[in-house]
């Protein structure tokens, strides 16, 4: 039972998190226009970038060591 109310809480609470003030853009178009060049999701989405090319490479490293190793 304690589930279901968990799973409820978030949408109780959503419509206070209002991550700027004013209004919310009216469609699909300003919602991703505002995504692309707003400064705070251009930060996001810069960190977002550095962190999957460094665990890329991080993967990749790995990867090379263990079939190096695999093979001897």
């Amino acid at each position: 039972m304690k589930r279901p109310v968990f799973a409820i809480l978030p949408l109780l609470f959503s419509p206070l998190a209002h991550a700027h003030p004013g209004g919310h853009h009216a469609g699909v178009l300003d919602g991703i226009l505002h995504l692309l060049t707003e400064p705070d999701h251009l930060a996001m989405e810069a960190i977002a970038l550095v962190a999957a090319v460094v665990s890329a490479r991080v993967y990749r490293r790995h990867a090379r060591t263990h079939m190096k190793n695999k093979h001897r």
